[in-house]
């Protein structure tokens, strides 16, 4: 699909109108409020039919609990109020063209009483007082939940349902919240649904689809589940047809003439689509947000992801360009306000997880350029107007990724991704087209199911619409492995009289850096026991209380094979593995290697001794543990550095992707981190590569802060990291100066730097898999800390998505503001300050 339009430029250049403007600015001015509707709906069709008493729910008594929702849920064309700053009542200007929301409230927080709402339970009378991150809830809502909703679940989440039928250490560990984190407690989410059969056929073809199937099935089980999809398919489509009516209704006593032909227009397209095929890209669009909608029924949006939307709507456009139909400009408001339209919620996060979690939207991927199925250059119109969307709104959600082929793809599309960053300065996510199919391709996805691969979530790459990767399936903390290799399998957070994992041996007897790797294996293999053990577990309880017919309904695989998505219906069924603390544990790795066993210049008394004592009275030796020039740290090119990374990846990969999950997929290992490296970081005691106790780790495969003072350097080093071991993406998070004067010299060396990270060295590097930015000078974070108001917009890449800084706890803003540097001009690091946290400051 060639780049078409001979004037890409002037799509570069279309304004944002007057009415995207006006819902833009009600979008930053709300707060979220948290939305009761699914949980009273769900909670009321399963006490009314017996639900909490069954010993397994069906796929068909899930489907008909979803149906039934659908059809009672407000049928919202315009949300007219909300709430501001301060929780005062905020005019809302909504002339989205998009009906339907995911929840009933303007920017909604969605709850799910089966997962983790609960969690805030003790937070319902205040949690409109929270310092950061507050929710709005009435006080007649609140105790709805506390009296009405929530004690029906104290014993029917995902995780009291586990600790029923499980006794072993893992759930205790996950408790700990020090070893790894299971996101099934909380969701599956991360994958892409399959938009291409809804847009093309029409949930009325895939109904039909499914009765056909219904003809020709002997056992119960398929049986339930194609009545299921159609349970499901229909309940859908009934929600669009109350859109419609609501729609309808509307219009008849609308006055202002505009308004009521808007209105009109919703009630026609609602009546035809989802149901029968898009024929207008306005159609496509709202049969993915209609299908979104309903997909949120299901699981909470964390990392569900849109997929390539530039090649599954493209032939609309095209046709609707050709025909007059659609011109740019409209197409483009088209996209910005379906951009808007995603935003319409925000996860629920315990005040206790603002640590973990502070700040993130959804993480709605959108996946843009590439590669398609046969090689061929993927990149057209649709892909420029979606990078115009992204930088004219400059939204944390949606989470734009580009990808790029070198040698396919156009060197203006890559100038242009890197000048949307520089106007956005934080995204999109670019990735390498050549090193993500070779990832994804040695874990055993066909070729060209590889290359129509989308991004999930963070940074994930998986098959577009048939790979059901659940790529947060465990967020491990590999610093945790290190430390119960240290102290023979104790760790400090838990306390040194209690035993956690096997002992490996007292590291002051070990003769050899050999014999020190050879425990920490032993501590890999034993923590991916105990996590992979969770992780099927928690999927087993899914599959017998929380299957997912929607999401199945609109996946690849599941019609044909008759099975659940959670039942390894789709065509490809491995769970990521995302590891956070990469370059702090292999600079550990490296300064033991050097200061112990090489020079034998520290003890390995002495260095527990001073980790114990986070290196107060040992300063020195900090000092030198620290220093790039004294101990090897991986981003320098040092091949004692390099080697030690590459170990640890090698490993990681080779334990993981032995283990089979409960779908009979094998785990994938990614190096993505959220804002978990700085909420383990602060459970965590000080580390070998001179780490002070509580400090942030590192995100993603970035090296340390500080210790890489050369760019080029930088990017050779992360380029040698074997993308077979990383197929569930990873995160390399650069800051870049905004450099004054020639802007066009800024780009080409922007361009260059991807194009250099990138590039495959046959022998030596297949080339980096990803890489992201923040643009935003060290002066201009720190003031905003101090000076919010000043800032309320301002966009940065934390590990793999982008976020509002304002919304960040003080740790995570610590981390971003003190990420290395660079001036491209020069390829140097800037020289400044780490930042105090707040309570340094005083």
């Amino acid at each position: 699909m060639p780049e078409t339009s001979a004037n890409t430029v002037a799509l570069d250049n279309i304004p944002m109108t007057d009415r995207v403007r006006d819902l833009r600015a009600d979008y930053f001015g709300a707060v979220p409020e948290i939305c009761i509707e699914r949980a009273r709906l769900v909670t009321r069709f399963s006490a009314e039919n017996g639900l909490f008493k069954q010993s397994r729910i069906s796929v068909l008594d899930k489907a008909r609990t979803y149906r039934y929702v659908l059809e009672r849920r407000a049928p919202v064309i315009h949300h007219r109020t909300g709430y501001r700053t301060g929780m005062k009542p905020l005019a809302i200007r909504d002339e989205s063209p998009f009906a339907g929301a995911t929840t009933s409230k303007f920017k909604g927080v969605p709850l799910y009483p089966e997962l983790m709402a609960l969690s805030i339970w003790p937070e319902l009378l205040n949690i409109t007082e929270r310092r950061r991150n507050a929710y709005h809830i009435s006080r007649e809502e609140a105790e709805e939940l506390n009296l009405e909703i929530f004690p029906h679940w104290m014993d029917n989440t995902i995780l009291e349902l586990a600790r029923i039928r499980h006794s072993g250490p893992e759930i205790d560990l996950l408790e700990h919240l020090v070893f790894f984190l299971a996101s099934k407690v909380n969701c599956i989410s991360h994958t892409v649904p399959d938009f291409s059969q809804a847009i093309g056929v029409g949930l009325s073809g895939l109904i039909e689809r499914a009765q056909q199937r219904l003809k020709h099935v002997s056992d119960g089980r398929r049986n339930e589940f194609y009545q299921a999809l159609i349970e499901v398919m229909q309940g859908i489509i009934a929600y669009a047809h109350n859109l419609a009516g609501e729609a309808q209704r509307l219009a008849a006593s609308e006055t202002d003439p505009v308004r009521r032909r808007d209105l009109i227009d919703i009630a026609r397209i609602y009546r035809r689509v989802p149901e029968l095929p898009a024929q207008t890209f306005r159609e496509g669009l709202t049969t993915v947000w209609i299908c979104w909608t309903a997909i949120h029924l299901e699981n909470p949006n964390v990392g569900l992801s849109l997929g390539r939307l530039d090649q599954v709507l493209y032939p609309l456009y095209k046709a609707d360009a050709a025909s007059g139909l659609l011109d740019p400009q409209h197409a483009l408001e088209l996209l910005c306000f379906f951009w808007l339209k995603l935003g319409d919620h925000v996860p629920m996060i315990p005040n206790a997880g603002e640590q973990l979690f502070g700040g993130t939207g959804s993480n709605q991927a959108i996946t843009i350029g590439g590669v398609d199925r046969e090689g061929k250059n993927a990149v057209n119109d649709l892909t420029y107007l979606m990078l115009r969307a992204t930088e004219l709104m400059m939204l944390r959600d949606p989470n734009l990724n580009a990808r790029y082929c070198s040698g396919v793809n156009s060197k203006a599309y890559l100038r242009r991704i890197c000048e949307v960053n520089l106007n956005t300065k934080a995204t999109p996510a670019v990735h390498n087209d050549r090193a993500v199919i070779k990832a994804l391709t040695a874990k055993g996805d066909a070729l060209e199911h590889a290359r129509d691969y989308a991004v999930v979530g963070c940074v994930e790459p998986g098959s577009n619409g048939r790979s059901y990767g659940a790529s947060a399936a465990i967020l491990l903390n590999l610093p945790s492995v290190l430390e119960l290799t240290l102290f023979n399998g104790r760790h400090r957070h838990t306390g040194m009289g209690v035993i956690v994992s096997e002992p490996t041996g007292d590291p002051s007897q070990f003769q050899s850096f050999e014999e020190f790797r050879g425990a920490f294996q032993r501590q890999v293999d034993w923590m991916a026991d105990k996590a992979v053990k969770l992780n099927n577990l928690l999927g087993k309880v899914h599959q017998d209380f929380y299957p997912t017919p929607i999401l199945s309904a609109l996946f690849e695989g599941p019609m044909e094979t008759g099975r659940d998505v959670i039942d390894g219906g789709a065509l490809i069924n491995s769970s990521g593995i995302a590891v956070i603390g990469l370059a702090d544990v292999a600079d550990s790795l490296s300064a033991i290697q050097r200061v112990v066993f090489e020079e034998k210049t520290v003890s390995f008394a002495t260095l527990i001794t001073a980790l114990t004592s986070d290196f107060q009275g040992h300063e020195a030796l900090r000092a030198r543990l620290a220093n790039q020039d004294k101990t090897p740290k991986y981003g320098n090119e040092d091949p004692a550095a390099d080697c030690n990374v590459r170990w640890l990846t090698g490993l990681l990969d080779s334990v993981f992707s032995a283990r089979v999950n409960y779908r009979g997929g094998r785990y994938r290992v990614g190096y993505w981190t959220m804002t978990n490296h700085a909420g383990f970081g602060r459970l965590m005691q000080a580390t070998p590569n001179g780490r002070r106790a509580r400090d942030n780790f590192t995100s993603g495969i970035t090296p340390v802060s500080a210790v890489t003072p050369y760019l080029t350097k930088t990017l050779n080093s992360a380029s040698l990291l074997p993308s077979s071991q990383l197929a569930n993406g990873v995160a390399l998070n650069l800051k870049y100066t905004p450099e004054n004067g020639n802007r066009e010299t800024m780009l080409a060396r922007f361009a260059a730097s991807i194009e250099g990270y990138f590039d495959d060295r046959e022998g030596t590097s297949d080339g980096g898999m990803e890489i992201q930015f923040n643009i935003t000078t060290h002066d201009t974070l720190v003031d905003a800390v101090a000076h919010p108001e000043k800032h309320p917009e301002l966009l940065v890449r934390v590990s793999g998505y982008t976020a509002y800084f304002r919304d960040l706890n003080p740790r995570m803003q610590k981390e971003i503001i003190d990420r290395t540097e660079y001036r491209l001009s020069s390829g140097r690091l800037v020289p400044f300050d780490p930042f105090p946290l707040e309570e340094e400051r005083r």
